[in-house]
């Protein structure tokens, strides 16, 4: 029966990330009608207002009592003991933690003790925050400046809010000398703009993005470091993106870059179509749902087609991963949250998982659930988490 209970798990997670082929359609929608009790199960995991109205609800939860908590609110169920191996197996054999999650946070709201975790445990999300950098070399807080005003040599102006920078074309604007300007996000931070030309850039944790403040009338040229998510405006120009050693060239169309020094440099292409160029002059041209990918100091090119899903998420509150290494997952969570990460043993930063965080939520559940894979042992210390891997 334990293999069944894998199997629902399976095909829930896919069906969630929109993988379910026909045959598997058929034994999942057989599944939920054997019982109403499958089908109120399979509601509740598909629906993302669930979990996100219960985290919100709650400030925090003391892990140990909430495990106790969930074994209780389970014998509600007929069918307790499928309930509790979902959530328990589904991470530990690499399927997206969104399953546990729901389950678990479902029946801890309507059950739970509000307790306050220790300060140590509490490691929070990142926030809006960002610096501009002005042509002069001048450099104002943008986390600090909002509803202001400032205008640059040529007439742009550029509109700081609470969360954008929005930049529109000055009067003056011609093709002489160009004015850049530069955006840098620190480790938790993250931060939005508006250029001159209606694009829209959301830049991610420990990024920056490098630009003119009006555009000539020949092409539209940025150089990024780090991973922004590009909404291009079509004005008949190409726009170019220069990241770490390779460019990035569009017309408009919509996409995800992510080229972190010492890391994949990523171009995942949702809407239209760019071509991607590394130094020495390969290129391809990739259209949606593709990626291109090139390893750290290499110029070759690999094309394959993802759920680009999981490279955006981070634009819309989420963190998705599938199937990916914990060291993996885990850089890019220490980026968001500004933590550091340490690994008792090399071991465990091969273990692979999936996940799905709400990213404006503190970590410690992610981390629970973690823990309950049997899989690692995690130690959380201020912001530094130390995992082992469990030898039984």
């Amino acid at each position: 029966m334990i293999n069944q209970y894998f199997e629902i798990a399976r095909l829930i997670a896919k069906q969630i990330s929109g993988e379910l082929d026909k045959e598997e359609q058929i034994r999942l929608e057989n599944w939920r009608k054997e019982s109403p009790e499958n089908e109120r199960l399979f509601e509740e995991i598909r629906n993302e207002e669930n979990i996100t109205a219960n985290l919100r609800r709650r400030n925090s939860f003391n892990t140990d009592m909430g495990w106790e908590k969930v074994n209780e609110g389970i014998h509600k169920y007929r069918f307790r003991k499928r309930v509790l191996r979902i959530c328990r197996y589904a991470a530990m054999l690499a399927m997206p933690l969104v399953i546990a999650a729901l389950v678990t946070f479902q029946i801890i709201n309507e059950n739970r003790n509000d307790k306050t975790i220790a300060a140590t445990e509490q490691i929070l999300p990142g926030s809006t925050k960002a610096t501009l950098t002005l042509d002069n070399g001048e450099i104002v807080d943008l986390t600090a400046t909002k509803g202001e005003r400032l205008e640059e040599s040529d007439g742009t102006l550029i509109k700081i809010d609470s969360a954008t920078l929005n930049y529109k074309h000055g009067a003056n604007a011609a093709d002489g000398k160009i004015a850049y300007n530069k955006v840098s996000v620190p480790r938790g931070g993250e931060y939005k703009l508006v250029l001159s030309d209606g694009t829209r850039v959301h830049l991610n944790s420990m990024s920056s993005l490098r630009y003119p403040v009006s555009f000539g009338s020949k092409t539209r040229q940025v150089e990024l470091d780090g991973e922004a998510y590009f909404e291009v405006s079509k004005t008949g120009q190409p726009f170019i993106v220069n990241a770490n050693g390779i460019d990035v060239e569009v017309l408009g169309t919509t996409f995800n870059l992510s080229a972190y020094k010492d890391e994949p440099r990523q171009t995942t292409l949702v809407s239209g179509s760019v071509r991607v160029r590394t130094g020495n002059g390969n290129s391809r041209i990739i259209k949606p749902s593709q990626q291109a990918s090139i390893a750290p100091g290499a110029n070759q090119i690999d094309v394959r087609t993802v759920d680009t899903a999981f490279y955006t998420s981070w634009i819309h509150g989420k963190i998705k991963f599938k199937d990916q290494r914990l060291e993996d997952i885990m850089k890019t969570l220490s980026r968001w949250y500004d933590m550091d990460i340490v690994y008792a043993d090399k071991e465990a930063k091969n273990l692979r998982f999936g996940c799905y965080v709400n990213r404006y939520e503190e970590i410690s559940p992610l981390l629970e659930l973690l823990r309950n894979t049997g899989s690692v042992k995690i130690e959380t210390k201020g912001k530094t988490i130390k995992i082992h891997t469990n030898h039984k």
